[in-house]
């Protein structure tokens, strides 16, 4: 490489122009590298440099016209669209949303109606129920009143036999009122008889 340049007496005798490279390939000047670092050229050696290639090596060891081998992998990328619907398709799924719409707004507006009518019956059978229990207090209210005004009325006047004849039923209707046929029917008349006669037997006044 040194042999290039002029010597300190070319230099003095007025030639001072750099002396082209000989042989100017690229090779020789690796080489020659290589031959000056001696065995430390190994030492500068890496496998995992990527590798360029070199059309010319200028003066002073610049390399020029490189040509980038790392290319990229990345393609044009395009997504993929979702296919259309036809039309004939499209029409189909939008009538098919309103049959949807339709037969759920048929079966709440039914539900609703259900709701109601269900409701409309409960409060109608409880109403019912109450005016039956508030008229069945009140029966039994008056049949209680009636009862302890009777047996007030058989404690006191008349004789005995009128005041038992007041607790039993002497209609003479039906089996409890010893009617005709009835096993009661003797002692009906043997009571009507006693009440009758303030002489009968233990027919004490109160």
């Amino acid at each position: 490489m040194a042999d290039r340049f002029p010597s300190i007496e070319d230099i003095d005798a007025g030639e001072s122009d750099v002396r082209p490279q000989s042989g100017g390939g690229g090779g020789d000047f690796l080489e020659r590298e290589r031959a000056a670092l001696g065995d430390d050229a190994d030492l500068f050696a890496s496998n995992d440099a990527p590798k360029q290639a070199a059309t010319n090596v200028g003066p002073g060891g610049s390399i020029t016209n490189t040509t980038n081998q790392n290319t990229s992998s990345y393609t044009n990328y395009t997504p993929q669209t979702q296919p259309t619907d036809s039309e004939p398709v499209r029409a189909w799924r939008e009538k098919r949303s309103a049959d949807l719409q339709r037969r759920d707004a048929a079966s709440q507006s039914k539900k609703d109606e259900t709701i109601a009518t269900a409701q409309k019956d409960i409060d109608s059978f409880y109403e019912s129920y109450n005016r039956k229990t508030d008229k069945q207090k009140a029966q039994v209210k008056k049949e209680a009143e009636e009862f302890l005004a009777k047996r007030e009325d058989t404690t006191a006047g008349g004789t005995s036999w009128e005041r038992i004849a007041k607790l039993v039923d002497l209609s003479g209707k039906g089996q409890v009122g010893g009617g005709e046929g009835s096993s009661k029917k003797r002692m009906r008349e043997l009571l009507v008889s006693l009440k009758g006669d303030k002489d009968a037997p233990a027919a004490t006044v109160a």
